[in-house]
């Protein structure tokens, strides 16, 4: 292999491993607030979380649904 097929390749390793890490890094989770509020969260996107009424979602814009308890 020469110098070009291995930068290709390494850079190739290191954009799957970066879109990997944004797509599945560490999450946070919020945890509901002691009023008894509850948490909403996207219904396509479930990872999206927020102690907030009203709030949209970061990625798609759909407003946040309450998340029930059980």
């Amino acid at each position: 292999m020469d110098a070009t097929e291995l930068l290709v390749t390494f850079g190739g390793i290191a954009l799957i491993v970066m879109a990997l890490w944004f797509f599945f890094g560490k999450r946070t989770v919020a945890s509901p607030p002691a009023g008894g509020e509850g948490l909403y969260a996207c219904p396509m996107h479930p990872w999206i979380t927020s102690a907030t009424v009203g709030t949209n979602c970061s990625v798609c814009g759909m407003a946040l649904v309450r998340q029930d308890k059980g």
